[in-house]
């Protein structure tokens, strides 16, 4: 009995020697380091800037055999890049995919502990996100395992451009010289029977498209229906100032544009009557810069013994309508 308790003692001693080796030789590899002195550049630092020029350079922290370089950058980079230099590392091919551009070395090699290495590319064109960002650099095996990883300090992407914004203010002035007028008339005395009155409007803006000048009255009444009808059905017809009928109301007018606004009016100089619709007798194609457009509106009535005594009434009115 002693014999056999023996035995199997000897017998698992003989097996922890084995266990032991058995937990050396499947252990798991260490964990990945963090190179030194690391660091990434660009030659051109603006938004969406082509033609560009990455670097990245680290001093490795583990022995290994670097078989790819994986280098991060910010979304939205793009480019095809290319090696033009690279040092500490074998030469080998490059590729962007997203954020990841992938240097893989054409002859892997191991590479020491403590060995600075650099790596260039061309060709890449930055984000058009301004704003501070770090690469990851990450040394991996063909296998792949991680070698050493770890951020570089970060690198800043500017915008290129600067937005500009003035505020032009819109600005119409419009001016009218008369708030009223009467004419005294009498159908006796030739001086009174035809009156003219000439009121003066003025308009000054900036409306780069010009503007409209409408102008429209309410008819020129009296109580008991009496009225002093026009003496055209508006600007279609207009009449030459010896041809303006009796009893009739009517205007003609003359424009002065000096800023060259390209003011013009409708009736060709012609007396036209006014509508109760109103109608745009005046148009502009441009802004008058500093310098107003003025408007000489004549007011014409005549009269005989056909004109009932009343006293009749109107109000004109005129819109400016800019087109901004």
């Amino acid at each position: 009995m002693r014999l056999s308790i023996r035995r199997r003692l000897l017998a698992l001693a003989a097996l922890v020697p084995a266990a032991l080796s058995l937990g050396v030789l499947g252990a798991a590899p260490a964990f990945a380091a963090t190179p030194t002195s690391m660091a990434w550049s660009l030659s051109n630092s603006a938004t969406s800037a082509t033609s560009v020029y990455y670097t990245w350079q680290f001093t490795t922290a583990t022995t290994g055999t670097i078989a790819t370089v994986t280098l991060t950058v910010p979304t939205g980079t793009a480019g095809t890049p290319a090696v033009s230099a690279n040092y500490g590392v074998g030469a080998g091919s490059v590729a962007l995919a997203g954020t990841t551009i992938t240097y893989t070395v054409t002859s892997p090699a191991s590479v020491a502990s403590g060995t600075s290495v650099y790596i260039e590319l061309s060709g890449l064109t930055n984000s058009g996100t301004a704003g501070s960002y770090t690469s990851v650099i990450t040394t991996l095996t063909s296998a792949p395992a991680t070698i050493d990883t770890g951020s570089t300090p970060s690198v800043s992407l500017g915008g290129n451009t600067t937005s500009a914004t003035v505020v032009v203010d819109k600005s119409l002035a419009f001016t009218n010289d008369t708030a009223s007028w009467q004419f005294l008339m009498d159908a006796g005395v030739a001086a009174l029977a035809d009156q003219t009155k000439v009121v003066n409007l003025s308009v000054k803006t900036n409306a780069h498209n010009g503007y409209t000048l409408n102008v429209k009255d309410s008819s020129l009444t009296a109580g008991g229906g009496k009225t002093i009808g026009a003496v055209s059905t508006g600007m279609a017809t207009g009449v030459a100032s010896g041809s303006f009928t009796n009893d009739r109301f009517g205007y003609s007018s003359t424009v002065s544009s000096p800023g060259g606004s390209g003011l013009a009016l409708a009736g060709a100089g012609n007396y036209v009557g006014y509508t109760t619709a109103g109608e745009n007798a005046f148009t502009a194609t441009g802004a008058t810069g500093n310098s107003a457009d003025t408007i000489a509106v004549t007011n014409r009535v005549k009269i005989t013994y056909a004109t009932g005594a009343a006293v009749y009434t109107d109000t004109i009115t005129y819109t400016v309508t800019p087109s901004y």
